[in-house]
């Protein structure tokens, strides 16, 4: 399926790799030192609730630098322990989340991207490989950790280049970076508007992933990386 193409470009998060355990779990794991007494399941819930609220790492616009992403990080910390009564020291709490999250402990490269091999065989067939995602400086600490940034001929992220999927900016930097024209590029993600919307928005065919088979539409969707083969 994507043989007839001389770029590939993928995003990250729900595509290549996911959070293990969940985000509540996690920060649960790291504030019991901290003074917190609830579950990591309503920490989850209220992460959800405040990553929307935010609008998420797009809502940080035209904004990039580390310093900004921090900012962001840590207003959404703050809102997400806020409910439970907050946290004892949480400027130091912040820096041991934000830091565990740059580490592979808690990402997992999702079995079918493993087991198709698919990265290294479109690189072996000469294929160029891009990341476009919208996440903050720290992705290229975790792909290089998970073993996925050997792969890559470059790697985007929305919070280093000022510009987030769906906004055209993000791709057009991708082809650019790519050499290679847009007609002959295929960008993979497992977001409808960010990623394939995004991407047709300046001429790439897109393939949703979706692992879960949720989605009913009529573009091109996979629900294994092994159908791409």
């Amino acid at each position: 399926m994507l043989s007839k193409y001389k770029a590939v470009f993928f995003d990250v998060g729900g595509t290549l790799l996911r959070v293990e355990p969940s985000v509540g779990e996690v920060y649960a794991i790291y504030a019991r030192p901290f003074g917190f007494k609830g579950s990591a399941e309503e920490l989850n819930q209220l992460f959800h609730k405040e990553w929307t609220n935010f609008g998420g790492i797009e809502s940080l616009g035209k904004k990039s630098g580390e310093q900004a992403e921090r900012n962001f990080w840590k207003s959404l910390v703050f809102q997400v322990f806020k409910h439970s009564g907050g946290l004892e020291n949480f400027e130091h709490y912040f820096e041991i989340i934000y830091e565990a999250f740059a580490r592979k402990d808690h990402w997992h490269v999702f079995d079918d991207v493993i087991g198709s091999d698919i990265l290294k065989k479109l690189k072996k067939s000469g294929v160029t490989l891009g990341v476009v995602s919208n996440w903050d400086s720290r992705l290229h600490t975790i792909l290089k950790s998970t073993g996925l940034a050997e792969y890559f001929d470059f790697i985007l992220a929305s919070a280093e280049v000022g510009s987030a999927k769906p906004d055209k900016k993000i791709f057009i930097e991708a082809i650019r970076r790519s050499e290679v024209n847009s007609q002959e590029i295929c960008h993979i993600g497992d977001d409808f508007r960010a990623d394939i919307q995004g991407a047709h928005s300046v001429g790439i065919e897109a393939i949703l992933i979706d692992r879960n088979k949720k989605q009913k539409n009529d573009f091109t969707t996979v629900s294994s990386f092994q159908e791409l083969l």
